[in-house]
């Protein structure tokens, strides 16, 4: 079963705007760390409130009918989904890259992980940026807690997701280039 691999101009751009601002945010991560008066902190800010951005663009377009888009396609809990998962763990298991759905089986565990890691790291992310650490700190202390346990999730993402394509691609099926090119043949 072939993945179809026409994406739209929006979930192109909508991939691509998650993509640069959210690891441009996570990789400026540790210059917050001088504080709210910091060029650091806004730079790390203003990328991270750029990617709450993207991410609540993204969130709205999954309540859409599009195709591309929406989340009404995914069905992550069903009994097609435990069975095109299956096909997927079985076809690594024995040396075969998977040939499932856009958002079935493995692949869209690893897009909704990606969804829920960036909607989680938008949410903190703002929260702390919003909430005066001095009149608030306990909550304060709370969403950084949780914002820098989200911090933890993403280098693991970005090796399932990132790794996947890369082997996509080793294999000879570089799903990568139906994300990212914008001229249609």
């Amino acid at each position: 079963m072939n993945a179809p691999n026409n994406y739209s101009k929006s979930a192109k751009l909508i991939h691509l705007g998650l993509a640069a601002f959210g690891i441009a945010a996570f990789l400026t991560g540790e210059l917050a760390e001088g504080g709210a008066a910091s060029t650091g902190y806004l730079l790390h800010s203003y990328l991270g409130l750029s990617l709450a951005a993207v991410m609540l663009t993204r969130l709205i377009a999954g309540m859409s009918n599009s195709e591309h888009l929406g989340f009404r396609h995914w069905h992550l809990f069903g009994k097609v989904q435990f069975q095109q998962l299956a096909a997927d763990i079985s076809d690594l298991l024995h040396w075969r890259i998977p040939e499932g759905t856009r958002h079935g089986g493995l692949a869209g565990l690893v897009q909704a992980l990606g969804l829920m890691i960036f909607s989680w790291m938008s949410i903190t992310g703002t929260g702390m940026y919003f909430i005066n650490e001095a009149t608030r700190h306990d909550l304060f202390e709370v969403i950084e807690e949780a914002h820098e346990i989200g911090a933890g999730l993403i280098p693991v993402y970005l090796l399932l997701h990132v790794g996947a394509v890369a082997l996509h691609s080793l294999a000879g099926k570089p799903v990568w280039q139906y994300m990212f090119r914008f001229q249609q043949k």
